[in-house]
């Protein structure tokens, strides 16, 4: 295995922060790529989980509430994942749905969005920095989790009763329902009821994405349907990310370690203890040669994680 990394431990205290905040559940976010007055690209925020059901759109700089918006959901938004590109996102929600949406690209909104929705969509003329391109039709219960690639044009979505969906993104049109035998545990196509919740879900630039289910099990499957390996990690997560540049898995949870998984064979790689602050609550990667793992923990505390490299020159132990 790696060497032990180095570990870095911050508090961020918000007493300084006076800027109002809306009161909010379990909050998701995510940052899409708008454009700015003078054209130049803008970082946007994205979340939701709030009190009146929509997806608020901020400016990343100033915080700035832009745009507050339900895309025609029907109740509570669940989830929301923003693409590769950061000009699409899918969101999914308690009414058995999920929507891609344009964040910011009036062209691309034209090009993608079909008729149904447009007509919808032109019923409100408020201005908007997002335009809902397709309703994804598949599930019967409310999605819990959504991954999507837009190199790929690939959504997969997972819900409550176990069902997996997969949905091209630019046309809407539904490829396949998979699920895993709660009695078997074998991977099947569609749902029949006796499906293990879907908790978390990751996709990989191959073509391969990453279930978790709610009996604190991992499978891989491409998105053919075929089912690459599975193990039981006894965790329920609550982060979940591959990195872009290796084929690695990177997980946290309930037991509070961050664990690193080679994505094929689900073999553990690295095991970064920060339970002394509780569960892991998030994950997140720098993008430059991924050289930074940032581990945001129940009690508040970011740990930061490196591997400096030898002198060698070996990569990194993300890279």
């Amino acid at each position: 295995p790696p060497e032990n990394p180095d570990v870095s431990e911050t508090h961020e205290s918000d007493t300084s922060d006076k800027r109002q905040r809306d009161p909010i559940g379990n909050v998701s976010f995510a940052i899409a790529l708008g454009v700015s007055s003078n054209s130049d690209p803008a970082h946007l925020l994205m979340s939701c989980g709030y009190f009146d059901d929509c997806v608020k759109i901020h400016s990343f700089d100033s915080l700035h509430l832009q745009s507050s918006q339900n895309g025609g959901h029907r109740g509570h938004i669940n989830c929301l994942e923003v693409g590769d590109e950061g000009e699409m996102m899918v969101t999914g929600g308690e009414d058995a749905t999920c929507r891609i949406w344009i964040v910011d690209h009036e062209a691309l909104a034209a090009a993608i969005t079909d008729g149904f929705v447009k007509s919808l969509s032109e019923e409100g003329h408020e201005e908007t920095k997002c335009f809902i391109g397709h309703v994804l039709l598949g599930h019967v219960t409310p999605v819990c989790c959504v991954a999507l690639s837009t190199k790929l044009d690939v959504v997969v979505s997972g819900s409550q009763d176990g069902s997996i969906c997969i949905h091209n993104v630019r046309s809407g049109k539904f490829i396949r329902s998979l699920h895993v035998d709660a009695t078997t545990k074998e991977l099947r196509e569609s749902c029949v009821g006796n499906g293990i919740p879907v908790r978390k879900l990751a996709i990989h630039i191959d073509g391969t994405f990453v279930a978790h289910l709610l009996d604190g099990s991992l499978h891989v499957i491409s998105i053919n349907g075929q089912e690459i390996c599975s193990a039981q990690i006894g965790e329920q997560l609550n982060a979940m990310m591959i990195c872009s540049r290796s084929e690695t898995l990177i997980t946290g949870g309930d037991m509070g370690r961050a664990r690193i998984w080679k994505l094929h064979d689900l073999s553990l790689q690295f095991d970064v203890d920060v339970k002394d602050h509780g569960a892991i609550t998030s994950l997140a990667l720098t993008h430059i040669q991924s050289q930074f793992l940032c581990i945001g923990s129940s009690n508040g505390l970011l740990s930061v994680v490196s591997r400096k490299n030898d002198s060698s020159g070996a990569s990194s132990l993300f890279s």
